[in-house]
């Protein structure tokens, strides 16, 4: 029987202490040891494939503890992976304890991690704004003093920070972001960010984005077709080529928050403006470049996917870019003219799940009170395929 148990912050509950005495072998942290009576077999937890050698190789009964609960950003998920029979004890977790100082419940907390894990910062401010309540287990880098530094713009946030719970050096804060960013804690730590001004969505309609003479945006309706072949996930890296107004952008970032949104633009006064509507929408993953693309495509992290709305007479420099890069790129490209669909056509006819749609929208427009006209749009051809 393999057991994986919880260590709490340091007091176990009578659950755990009776495995630890029922089990032949424990592995755990160096800092439980004192928790493994002498007479059991005790091997610290640090190389995961070693110590699940290990545990396949010896009979008996095994058990694994773990800080906190199995439950929470803990090595419960792996061990499934690797094994079936096993048997899960709770424990007592950091994140009970700072929201029981802060009075919280946590069912509707956003939990995350950065406890050995990556976590961009517009990923992080995108999620406050968000979330009434947010807790994040910290590490070294992903420290309180990083969290604070990140919100110290915000207004209107509590935050509680307990550093080393459950032992003798166990403190808890209160405050605002501004009063720890520069102090130093001791790990393990966490942090709880209640928010009392939760962003309430806009929605990403025409109306709402800010416009600007000369400057194009992408229909909405056409938005809706060119996200819907874009095919997005929460870990997509988008270029956004020829962005404009940046409705595309925008709409990608708010609608994928995880996702990292590289809108690209030539004329200044365009990139200002998406800066200015990624500010109204709040939206935190989104990167403006002003240039021209295929200068600045070349210092930008390798994409999962590629929108090109305009190119400035680049499409066949950046279409064989994009061809070299030799990895795989969701491609949708937004026609108007005959002369870009030819050359986006040619490129992209022998890519896999190559595909055209031609989409002819008319919308209503009234003329007085009583008359309402229906207005065309220009047809626009929307092209995608996976390249590579």
């Amino acid at each position: 029987m393999l057991t994986i148990a919880g260590a709490g912050t340091g007091e176990i509950i009578n659950s755990v202490k009776k495995a630890i005495n029922e089990s032949d072998i424990i592995f755990a942290h160096e800092r439980f040891k004192y928790l493994v009576p002498a007479d059991k077999k005790f091997i610290p937890l640090k190389n995961f494939s070693e110590i699940f050698n290990i545990i396949e190789s010896e009979s008996g009964n095994k058990l694994i503890l773990v800080s906190g609960d199995p439950g929470i950003y803990s090595l419960l998920p792996l061990v499934k992976k690797k094994f079936s029979d096993i048997r899960v004890i709770p424990g007592i977790s950091s994140l009970q304890v700072i929201c029981a100082h802060a009075c919280e419940s946590w069912q509707d907390a956003k939990i995350l991690s950065g406890h050995g894990r990556k976590l961009k910062s517009a990923t992080f401010l995108n999620i406050i704004e968000r979330s009434r309540l947010v807790i994040l287990f910290c590490d070294e880098n992903i420290s309180p003093e990083w969290a604070c530094k990140n919100l110290a713009d915000f207004r209107e946030l509590d935050i509680f920070i307990g550093e080393r719970l459950g032992s003798s050096e166990e403190k808890i804060y209160s405050g605002t972001p501004k009063d720890f960013m520069t102090r130093k804690f001791l790990q393990p730590s966490i942090i709880l960010i209640r928010n009392k001004n939760i962003y309430e969505p806009l929605k990403l309609c025409d109306k709402n984005f800010l416009r600007e003479s000369g400057i194009h945006i992408t229909n909405e309706n056409i938005r809706s077709i060119i996200l819907d072949k874009l095919a997005l996930s929460q870990d997509s890296i988008l270029w956004d080529i020829g962005a404009g107004s940046g409705s595309i952008s925008v709409t990608a970032a708010h609608k994928f928050i995880y996702s990292e949104v590289h809108a690209i633009e030539c004329k200044s006064q365009a990139a200002k403006l998406i800066s200015r509507n990624a500010q109204k929408f709040h939206v935190h993953n989104i990167c403006v470049h002003e240039g021209r693309a295929l200068e600045v495509i070349k210092n930008l992290p390798a994409p999962t996917h590629v929108f090109i709305g305009g190119s400035k007479g680049e499409l066949t420099g950046i279409l064989k870019y994009l061809s070299g890069l030799k990895i795989s790129i969701r491609l949708v490209i937004e026609c108007v003219t005959l002369e870009t669909l030819c050359c986006a056509f040619d490129f992209m006819k022998e890519y896999k799940n190559f595909e055209i749609t031609q989409a002819a929208i008319n919308t209503s427009k009234n003329i007085s009170n009583s008359i309402t006209l229906m207005k065309a749009h220009s047809p626009v051809n929307i092209l995608c395929a996976d390249v590579n």
